[in-house]
């Protein structure tokens, strides 16, 4: 018979140290790929956005100079033209300040070319898709409630103002002359009542303003109207 072997507990103590150095190289092994594959990631996710910010600046940049351009344009009353370089714009850099202001500009220019559903359009696009606040929101807001006056809906058109109004109810004379322009397009449909409610909406509020006589005149003549 062969002899056995006996395996020390100092032996055993030391398999037991390599099978646990073992499966600790295996698990890091195993889990630095995964590590790896994270952290390059990570890496491409912050050059990606880094490109992406990059790209937006220089979009803007572009936009901006272009903007320019067809604002001078517009200012030698070449309309067709500017409507043209406004309308690249809007498209070519969608989503760009200059792209917003473009939007709102054609609008006007549309108005002014008595286009008044293009017109529409472009204010309601502008409206839709940027930010509701600042001098090109109420541009937008003013030019929609003047095509759907011009287009004779008065209803619509007389909202579309109050809603101005409300927009700057803390600038006195732009408040008055919104809540004028409602209860016009009130007077227009002759609904007395809301065009004497939307006078006195300016002389409740703003009494000492250029626009108040106008307002105690419009009033007077609604209620009139309406006790006929």
């Amino acid at each position: 018979m062969g002899k056995r072997m006996r395996i020390t507990r100092k032996e055993l103590k030391h398999d037991a140290l390599l099978e646990s150095a073992s499966k600790t190289t295996r698990f890091i092994e195993n889990h630095m790929s995964k590590v790896a594959i994270a952290v390059v990631a990570v890496i491409v996710v912050i050059v990606g956005w880094n490109l992406l910010l990059r790209a937006r600046r220089t979009a803007e940049l572009e936009a901006n100079a272009l903007l320019t351009q067809a604002t001078q344009t517009l200012n030698s009353g070449m309309f067709g033209q500017a409507a043209d370089q406004l309308q690249a714009i809007a498209t070519d850099y969608a989503g760009t300040r200059s792209a917003a202001a473009a939007t709102c500009y054609l609008g006007a220019v549309r108005f002014r070319e008595g286009s008044f559903d293009e017109a529409l359009a472009f204010f309601d696009d502008y409206l839709a898709r940027y930010e509701r606040q600042g001098s090109l929101y109420n541009a937008a807001l003013e030019g929609r409630a003047a095509v759907l006056e011009q287009q004779r809906e008065f209803a619509a058109a007389a909202i579309a103002f109050e809603q101005l109004a409300q927009t700057n109810q803390r600038n006195p004379q732009a408040y008055s002359r919104h809540m004028l322009s409602a209860a016009r397009c009130h007077r227009s449909q002759l609904d007395w009542p809301a065009a004497a409610a939307a006078a006195k909406h300016v002389l409740d509020r703003y009494p000492d303003t250029a626009l108040a006589s106008q307002a105690r005149i419009l009033m007077a003549e609604a209620n009139a109207r309406a006790r006929t």
